[in-house]
């Protein structure tokens, strides 16, 4: 199996991406509440949202500042691919919130927590908190070499969104 990092990104060098990403995740969580609220299908207060949603935009931010996004390409997969097997280890951090994305990086193949052995070429994008720079990337295979990191890429926001820790 071969794998080696795409890109290594860091949300807070784009504050408007964090703003508008920010943004867009809070109207959605509110938009769904409201409508299991008025479907009856659960009994919360409307200001409960309101302030959940503040609560809620202050984690994604604090979160964005303090995390990095890497995109590494797998290819010769023979076995259960575990993202949480990559991590930072100076500060014990693992790979969270995986996405597996097609080789040409266009679009989402598969949102689970491991890629099976069945899929033999993908990409793969998770995030790691508390990242400090320089920091290392570690796998199963060793450390891997890190580009320099750049902004998130708009193509990333969307097929890789952020999820708060619970």
């Amino acid at each position: 199996m071969q794998v080696r990092v795409l890109g290594a990104h860091l949300p807070r060098l784009d504050k408007a991406g964090i703003a508008r990403f920010i943004e867009e995740d809070v109207a959605s969580f509110k938009k769904t509440l409201f409508e299991l609220i008025n479907s009856g299908a659960i009994q919360r207060d409307r200001e409960e949202v309101d302030e959940r949603a503040l609560e809620l935009t202050e984690e994604l931010d604090y979160d964005l500042q303090r995390c990095a996004l890497f995109e590494l390409e797998v290819t010769g997969n023979n076995s259960e691919f575990d993202p949480s097997a990559y991590g930072n280890p100076d500060s014990d951090r693992l790979g969270w919130e995986p996405v597996f994305i097609s080789i040409d990086g266009s679009s989402i193949i598969s949102e689970a927590y491991k890629a099976p052995p069945s899929l033999k070429e993908f990409r793969v994008a998770f995030y790691v908190h508390d990242w400090e720079l320089p920091g290392r990337l570690v796998g199963p295979t060793g450390e891997l070499e890190l580009p320099a990191f750049t902004a998130v890429p708009e193509r990333l926001w969307k097929l890789a969104p952020y999820s708060c820790v619970d």
